[in-house]
């Protein structure tokens, strides 16, 4: 269990790590429909690329944001003595 003065440190770097994480996510979320229409002109593996980066990139990258979120926050977690033992 975490003192109460160690809290305030940890959340806050917490909360730093969790925006630095969302906001790429979200820009890319925003910005991919704006180009989907220019894009759709080019094919790749015989769908219309726009699609395809809609469909598959998109994933693609909510995966690694959440598996890197993850592991940096284990580190944070480690850093701050909140650990769970297991």
């Amino acid at each position: 269990m975490m003192e109460r003065k160690e809290r305030k440190p940890y959340w806050r770097h917490t909360k730093w790590q969790m925006l630095a994480s969302v906001v790429p996510f979200l820009v890319l979320i925003i910005v991919l429909p704006l180009y989907a229409e220019s894009l759709n002109g080019e094919r790749f593996l015989g769908f219309p690329l726009g699609y395809f980066l809609s469909a598959h990139g998109i994933v693609v990258i909510a995966i690694f944001t959440v598996a890197s979120f993850v592991n940096r926050q284990d580190a944070i977690d480690h850093w701050h003595g909140a650990h769970e033992d297991t």
